[in-house]
Formats: structure tokens, sequence, C-alpha cells
């Protein structure tokens, strides 16, 4: 693999380290805000990429509780939120 591209991965690894670290503590919306005044763009993907997980998990939740299966791995993420 071309050194560049590792570098890219490396970077992008930091980048959601660091965001999954911030949605642990509550504080994703600082992240995603930090990240749009350096590229509104990039801001914007985060907070999509933020909402789709959030959707994601509490669809699987609702899913599991309609198969009667338990949920209380699934409520431990989302009360963690990671």
């Amino acid at each position: 693999m071309p050194k560049k591209t590792l570098v890219e991965l490396n970077l992008f690894d930091k980048l959601f380290k660091s965001f999954l670290k911030s949605k642990s503590e509550k504080k994703e919306l600082d992240f995603i805000k930090k990240m749009r005044k350096i590229n509104p763009e990039l801001g914007d993907k985060w907070n999509d990429w933020n909402q789709t997980m959030d959707r994601a998990l509490v669809n699987l939740k609702n899913d599991m509780q309609k198969k009667g299966l338990d949920t209380k791995e699934i409520d431990k993420v989302l009360n963690k939120n990671y």
C-alpha cells in the first residue's frame, strides 16, 4: 500500500476514534461544530453519519423487541452512545 494511502487511513482512523470518544462523552455536537468550522461539508457528513447511526441503533432495538429478543446489550449501547 502506498505511503500516502496509509497516512490517509491513519488520519481517518484518528478522526473516527476522536468522534467516538466525543460521542461517548456526549460531546459529539461539539466535534461536529469544530469540523464545520474547518470544512462545512465535512461537518455535514459527520452529522449525517451520526444521525444515521443513531437511527440504526434505535431501529435495531425496535426490531429486537418485536421479535421478543433481549435488548439489554443494545440498551447499554444506546445509553452510553458508543
